[in-house]
């Protein structure tokens, strides 16, 4: 555990600053460093600060507009950009008071990508917001993006909310319940296990908690095994594991501020597998402070399986990463998605050498934005094959209640068949994005081609392993062809099975066949 915990004789009630708050002297703790908030940039989600647990749950950084009963989190808009760096908003004229600790959370210009700002100055009477420099948007400020407003001891105001005064040393904590119900803890370490060349280490049912950054971070390793504990409750992510050979299954892992766990390994150049495994494992409720691309699994390398997990209720993506030969089968992936755009359950792209992968027997349900999203429209994926990813065989898989089960962003050579898709609004799409907007990718000299010389893919192993490549600048390279749609089964009460043409699908020599509507079947759950 690296929490510090908190004595239940330590807390006092704080009137001065709310009739249910309560407050606690750290310095008489002997606790004086609190750590920093970070701003962050895409997918950046480093984390050095100090956070409440309380009855082993994450507490909220005080903030405003509240998190709703239900969880659901609400936002404010701006109203006006003034510059690159101000803004206006509907703020009721509230005065806040001291805001030299104040920060913005928000999506500044698409639903795809979140940062945290710091204010430097907030005019009530104009409700205007200025920000700092040092830590700038992603992007750029846009009319009618989406922000809530955190770490000010005047948003305390509601429970399960705390906050940090780090020049007084004091913390402030606003209950939901009695103390006595649950223990308090206050992260302290940066880790609980960290190390480099480990091997042959077996870790098991031993619970870990309340990091600041990672529980487990291991590099180089070869037959390292973790099993059957809980590692929950993280500043960062719960294991962050590189290396070969090695085991992760039966692991529980919720509550972390970025990512849950990341495993991978093995050598793409040389196409050497890491044969890696993680098996079992229940990913929940992560992402709760970086809100995109940070996904309940992360994957890479070669030849790793991936099966038998559950992998549940995060903002942005379920599995997210890129590799070769890996498989991904009977994992359950659902409420995904429900609060970005353009985003996939599954989620990979940009890559002609990522390949070789295989996706079957998982069950995808509720891959849906239901928030608010307001920069973009409510496009997510089950699995989303994004910008002209390819060589993906896909079957066996169930799609239910899905915006769009399976999505081929310009991609070639990949396979989806024998699944089943219930409810969804688009079963299949396709699309030539190639042949159009990004069309230089996949153009001699492109993104595409650096990515191939950096493997030597006319060479061996790639020339005999992946044969397709070594021509694939003579074989209509910017064209989504030799997909294949087949033999897949669907039930849509307004949906439809695939939004290409057939006129499209032919000229892209496409094989779309054999795909039946049978509303009369069991679910695959």
């Amino acid at each position: 555990m690296a929490g510090k915990l908190i004595p239940i004789t330590s807390f006092k009630l704080a009137p001065e600053v709310g009739r249910k708050v309560y407050k606690v002297d750290l310095k008489q703790l002997g606790l004086m460093d609190y750590g920093e908030l970070e701003s962050g940039e895409l997918g950046a989600c480093t984390n050095n600060k100090m956070e409440l647990f309380y009855n082993n749950e994450p507490m909220v950084l005080a903030r405003h507009p509240n998190i709703l009963g239900d969880g659901m989190w609400q936002w404010m808009q701006i109203e006006n950009v003034v510059n690159s760096s101000a803004f206006t908003f509907n703020c009721s004229k509230a005065d806040w008071g001291d805001v030299s600790t104040l920060w913005l959370h928000g999506y500044w210009k698409y639903d795809w990508a979140d940062n945290y700002v710091h204010v430097l100055q907030y005019d009530a009477s104009s409700c205007t917001v200025h920000l700092d420099p040092k830590t700038p948007v992603l992007y750029e400020l846009t009319k009618g993006a989406r922000f809530y407003a955190l770490n000010l001891l005047h948003f305390l105001d509601s429970p399960f909310e705390y906050y940090i005064d780090r020049k007084a040393a004091m913390l402030y904590f606003f209950p939901a319940t009695l103390l006595e119900t649950g223990p308090a803890y206050l992260s302290v370490g940066q880790y609980i296990v960290n190390g480099t060349g480990v091997s042959h280490v077996v870790i098991q049912n031993l619970n870990m908690y309340f990091s600041r950054s990672t529980a487990i971070e291991m590099h180089d390793v070869d037959s390292v095994q973790l099993s059957g504990f809980e590692v929950a409750n993280h500043g960062a992510t719960s294991v962050l594991l590189y290396g070969s050979n090695s085991q992760v299954y039966n692991l529980v892992i919720a509550g972390n501020g970025c990512g849950g766990l990341h495993v991978s390994g093995g050598d793409q150049k040389l196409l050497t597998r890491g044969n890696n495994t993680v098996s079992g494992c229940n990913l929940s409720r992560w992402s709760r402070w970086k809100r995109t691309y940070q996904p309940g699994l992360s994957w890479g390398g070669v030849g790793n399986t991936y099966t038998k997990n559950e992998i549940s209720n995060g903002p942005h993506s379920g599995i997210l990463g890129g590799g070769n030969d890996c498989t991904f089968t009977y994992n359950l992936l659902s409420t995904l998605c429900y609060e970005a755009t353009d985003s996939g359950g599954f989620y990979t792209g940009r890559s002609w050498i990522d390949r070789g992968n295989v996706i079957a027997h998982n069950v995808f349900k509720s891959i849906r934005a239901t928030e608010n999203v307001v920069l973009g429209a409510k496009s997510v994926q089950a699995i989303y094959l994004d910008d002209q990813m390819s060589g993906y065989d896909i079957y066996n898989n169930t799609f239910i209640d899905c915006f769009c089960g399976s999505f081929i962003g310009g991609g070639r050579r990949n396979k989806i068949h024998e699944n089943m898709y219930i409810n969804c609004s688009t079963d299949v799409h396709i699309d030539n994005r190639g042949m159009n907007w990004q069309n230089a990718n996949c153009k001699p000299g492109g993104m595409f081609d650096q990515q191939l010389q950096s493997v030597n893919y006319q060479q061996p192993p790639w020339s005999t392993h992946y044969p397709e490549l070594v021509n694939i600048f003579k074989d209509h390279p910017c064209i989504p062809v030799y997909n294949e749609v087949e033999n897949n089964v669907y039930c849509n009460a307004d949906g439809k099975f695939i939004d290409a043409t057939s006129q499209d699908t032919q000229k892209w020599m496409d094989t779309v066949k054999n795909n039946t509507e049978n509303c009369h079947h069991n679910d695959r759950q």
